[in-house]
């Protein structure tokens, strides 16, 4: 068993989504967001190893 296993006690589930069209804008939302790196080169402020 890994701490990935057990959920903290103030741990609030997602609300689920309901509708196939709902979960597909979800779902090209998160394909265009940026990660960490991309957003801080973005910023100017990317740490300087690669």
């Amino acid at each position: 068993m890994s701490l990935l296993d057990v959920l903290p006690d103030e741990f609030t589930p997602l609300t689920r989504v309901t509708s196939r069209g709902r979960g597909m804008r979800i779902a090209r939302l998160l394909g265009r967001s940026l990660s960490v790196r991309e957003w801080l080169v973005e910023e100017g402020e990317a740490p300087d190893r690669p």
